[in-house]
């Protein structure tokens, strides 16, 4: 089952948006168990009451069962440290990225090699290597459908050795590309504290009884 991470974030806000986060948050975990998602743990990025951010890692089809969730959140609230002429809409953003290896789904990656996904097939090895090399067919030609990923491998005398080093080359291709998509995914991530837009929220809150968050009408 696929993971993400459900990211709720004050962006550059001040101390009243962080305080909106920690509510808001409750409420997501809330609505993620309540719509199907398996919630598998919180994490949160400073005061546990004022959080900078906090993410919650699901199991399931986080983008579908949070339709309507994603984007910009308001809420309305005047805060008790500031004068009466001050702002009184404070902004939050959640946005669903995909966790670890989910993070370079999609073409067929994984940790290990699939040997039935590998087109084998023998070459004549060229280059260095004596007259022995040139007159046998021990170099090998791997592809790997899934990623497009092809290696030729004329390292070893042996037929058999050239396809198991082939194939670990192969694992260290997929490895690699996986790991550039997890860092890009977590570079997406972070850049969202910084892409909260104001404006035309997904959903505008007040303040209701012991401080729970109650949505507005018409959102």
């Amino acid at each position: 089952m696929s993971r993400s991470w459900v990211q709720i974030s004050a962006g550059r806000g001040p101390i009243e948006v962080r305080r909106f986060v920690a509510r808001l948050a409750e409420r997501m975990e809330a609505l993620c168990e309540e719509r199907g998602l398996a919630v598998v743990d919180v994490t949160l990025h400073g005061d546990e009451n004022a959080p900078a951010s906090v993410e919650i890692l699901v199991e399931g089809d986080a983008r579908s069962c949070l339709e309507g969730e994603l984007g910009t959140h308001a809420l309305v609230e005047r805060s008790a440290g500031r004068g009466k002429a001050a702002r009184k809409r404070w902004f939050a953003g959640v946005a669903v990225h995909a966790a670890g290896a989910d993070a370079g789904a999609g073409e067929g990656e994984g940790v290990g090699v699939d040997l039935g996904e590998l087109e084998i097939s023998a070459c004549r090895a060229s280059g260095p290597g004596g007259q022995h090399v040139n007159k046998t067919l021990s170099a090998v030609r791997i592809h790997h459908r899934p990623s497009g990923i092809t290696v030729r491998v004329a390292d070893e005398r042996s037929q058999r050795a050239n396809v198991r080093r082939g194939v670990e080359r192969i694992a260290e291709r997929l490895a690699e590309r996986a790991a550039r998509r997890v860092a890009e995914g977590e570079a997406a991530r972070w850049s969202e504290h910084d892409r909260i837009v104001r404006g035309e929220p997904v959903r505008t809150y007040r303040v209701g009884r012991k401080s729970a968050l109650v949505v507005a009408e018409g959102r």
